[in-house]
């Protein structure tokens, strides 16, 4: 079955928001922040995400891509990259007004929420500079497209733009993903641990922070 690494855009979201719901649903944090929310507002809220991905890509050095099945024209897998980007004044003032803020449909688990996401923007601060590193936001593979190597084609596209510059990388990963990350050279710096147990979930669940220097995995 051919794949085709394509630009992604708003046009794709409701596939896109279908695929993570079906990615994360069973991941072991992010799978108990919205448990409780009824399935219909949990895709609602994911569309509405995702229109902030992508407005003013320019703004959050923002870059998106799909990968595509060509026999079929479905959406088998989606990747939210952050390039390196510097904003001139006027830039800063614009993105001050864009609406990037969380918000949570009725069930979410606010607190947990909370104390996930300032956890891994502090993190972010302390690992990361925008201005030099690219980062992978979001990767996801529809689970009917998992292991044939679609999550591959998609980290390459940013990671060729980071060898070019000479640029870090930086990613979160659930221990699903770890060893693939860590096949294309990315090394574990940090880690998150949350106990989940009071949700339902496992006691100890992690979310490892990694680096990968350029040139790694290659």
């Amino acid at each position: 079955m051919p794949f085709q690494v394509l630009p992604a855009s708003a046009s794709d979201i409701p596939e896109i928001a279908v695929i993570h719901h079906d990615a994360f649903k069973d991941d072991p944090i992010i799978g108990y922040l919205m448990r409780n929310v009824k399935l219909e507002v949990k895709q609602a809220y994911d569309k509405q995400y995702f229109e902030k991905s992508f407005t003013r890509m320019d703004l959050t050095g923002s870059v998106c891509h799909k990968v595509v099945d060509t026999e079929t024209g479905k959406i088998a897998a989606f990747a939210k990259w952050k390039y390196p980007y510097t904003l001139t004044p006027e830039q800063e003032a614009e993105k001050e007004k864009l609406d990037l803020s969380r918000s949570y449909p009725e069930g979410t688990n606010v607190e947990l929420y909370e104390s996930f996401f300032h956890q891994l923007d502090a993190k972010r601060k302390q690992y990361m500079d925008d201005k030099k590193d690219y980062f992978l936001h979001i990767l996801i593979v529809s689970p009917q497209f998992q292991r044939r190597g679609l999550g591959t084609m998609l980290i390459r596209e940013g990671l060729a733009a980071a060898d070019r510059d000479k640029a870090k990388a930086y990613i979160e990963a659930s221990p699903k993903g770890l060893e693939l990350y860590q096949r294309h050279g990315w090394k574990i710096v940090d880690t998150i641990r949350m106990d989940m147990s009071p949700y339902g979930g496992p006691k100890d669940a992690v979310e490892e922070l990694l680096i990968r220097e350029p040139g790694a995995g290659s």
